[in-house]
This record gives C-alpha cells, structure tokens and sequence, in this order.
C-alpha cells in the first residue's frame, strides 16, 4: 500500500513535503501550480515547484491543452515523479474560471487534458471529486482519465458542493476500482487515524491511501499508518517528539519563507497544540506573537509542563485540563 500526502494549497510546501518524507510518506504532492502562472512566468508559480533532487508529485490546475503541454516542456527539469492533474478542487474562485473540480462537467477535456501530457513521455494522474450534487459522474470522468493515458485516478469522497463538510464517502472509490482494471485508484477523504486507513483500505482495495487534513500537526501518521498495516500498535508521540518536530517544522518554514515564515505557520502550530491540555490559552498567546525568541519562550514553558507531568514529575502527571 502507498501512502501519499495529498496536494493542499497553503499547505504543501518544501518543508512539509520534506517532513512528511521523513515520517513515512511514500510520495508527496506539490500544491497545484497554475499552467497559466507557469507559462507566463509567474514568480509564484515557479517558486512552488519542487527542487529537482525532491521526487515529488507536481499538481498542474488549467484548463486549456495547450498551456498544459508548454507546462509540461518546462517542468521536466524539475525531475517530478509524475503529474497530476487537479479535477477536484472545490474552491469557488478557482471553479468559476473553468478550472479544478469545474473539468468534471467535461471529461472529454479531461482525456484531452491527460492525452497531451502523456504525449510527452510522463507518467500522469488525475486527482477529482464524486462530482457534482446533480451529476455524480466520477466513472466517466474516470474512464476518460483512463482512455487518455493517465495510471492513476485518486479520488475525494465528497461532492463539489459539499466542500470539505460532512462526511466523506469512500463507496465511489471502491467502485472504481472494481470496475477500471487498467488504473491505478487513491482514496481520499476523512482519514485521520491508523484506524481509518485501515478501514478505508479494506473497503475500497485501493492501491494508494490520499491523507490531506490528517497530516496537518500530525506528520507522525503516515509513520503510524505503516505500523498498523504491519501489524504493530503505532507508537505514541511523546511530548517531547511533538515539541522537537514543531521547532524543526517551524525552522525549517522560516528558513523556506523568510520573515513571512511565523505567520505562515500559525495554521500548523494551532494543530500541533490541537487536543493538549490547556493548550487554548498557549494558542491564543502563539497566534498573536510574530517574534521567534517570544514564541519559543511560550512553546517551551508549555511543554517543559507537560513533559514533567509525562515523566511523573511534580505534578504527578496530571496533565488533564
């Protein structure tokens, strides 16, 4: 089984790809990186692609052919694993201009879309949703993926419209795997413990395991995830791991974005503080300080606490809040 750290805009960058790399991921996703952006030379665009040493998966969002194959001649060089193409993405700024999850209303542009950049001698995946609440269409859009030339469909148990709200269904994904045998399925959708992998492996018999929001504060899953599929009961993240990696983590994102680095990591920092005793009060003093010294003063005083109580110390390991 493949397990994969899916693309997240806002989220994916060197330093988590690297990271997850680190805990047990097999592949990791770029963020989707506009055609368009590429091919006019989109300063943006190019600084989130991938190192050419890295071996990631580069997401591509458009939706005209011919801006995908001049994006393809000039991604090569980055060495990428493969690409992929975004179906899925619900966002409405993003569905509006014809792009992202808006492609499932054409799956003749899909296999168009797959076609052209499989001509030029790289392995290609589409990443999509359910479809749409009026047409659920995934097997089409799947089988025109398929006819096009892609390995691989990995797909997002929701509909467009729901978003990332309700409940992922996992049916979809296990039906296209029963019935396309000439691609590779990934399942994506509502997988935040060893335990739903599992469960969304057994379900589906899929060939590859998509985890977004799951890793997010909590890399150590895909790490976890392994150990289960191996039988073992996952370790435990001691405090003292959860605290080494958020500074690694957030060094390693300062390092990568600058003095923009603190403020872009508030988004991981409330999910690694996620679930902590006390930790709403230790969160609302991190979320407001853009001064490294002060914040690692704050993180930690906090678990220097929660490390003693771990190991028994004076406060005989109550750490409830």
């Amino acid at each position: 089984m493949i397990i994969v750290l899916s693309p997240m805009a806002g989220i994916n960058d060197k330093t988590f790809r690297s990271l997850c790399l680190s805990m047990g991921a097999d592949v990791v996703y770029t963020e989707m990186i506009s055609v368009n952006g590429l091919v006019n030379g989109n300063k943006k665009s190019f600084e989130m692609l991938p190192l050419p040493k890295e071996n990631a998966v580069i997401q591509l969002f458009g939706n005209e052919p011919e801006y995908f194959s001049r994006a393809v001649d000039i991604i090569m060089k980055y060495n990428a694993r493969w690409v992929d193409l975004n179906a899925g993405c619900p966002v409405p700024k993003v569905v509006k201009n014809g792009y992202g999850a808006a492609l499932m209303k054409s799956p003749l542009l899909v296999r168009k879309l797959v076609e052209v950049m499989v001509s030029k001698g790289i392995r290609v995946s589409v990443k999509m949703r359910v479809g749409w609440k009026e047409e659920q269409n995934f097997m089409d859009v799947a089988r025109a993926a398929s006819d096009g030339g892609a390995f691989l469909v990995s797909i997002h148990g929701r509909t467009v419209e729901q978003g990332y709200s309700g409940n992922a269904d996992w049916e979809p994904a296990r039906i296209l795997k029963k019935n396309l045998k000439k691609i590779k399925i990934g399942v994506s959708g509502d997988i935040f413990t060893p335990d739903d992998a599992i469960n969304a492996m057994n379900y589906t018999n899929a060939d590859m395991l998509f985890i977004a929001r799951g890793a997010i504060g909590n890399p150590w899953i895909f790490r976890q995830i392994k150990e289960k599929i191996s039988g073992d009961t996952p370790k435990v993240v001691t405090f003292g791991e959860r605290r080494d990696v958020l500074k690694q983590h957030l060094m390693g994102t300062i390092k990568e974005h600058g003095v923009h680095g603190i403020m872009f990591f508030r988004k991981f920092l409330a999910a690694y503080l996620k679930g902590l005793p006390e930790s709403h009060a230790i969160k609302a003093r991190t979320l407001r300080t853009s001064d490294l010294r002060l914040l690692m003063g704050i993180v930690n005083a906090y678990f220097d606490k929660l490390i003693s109580c771990e190991q028994g110390g004076v406060e005989r390991g109550n750490t409830q809040s």
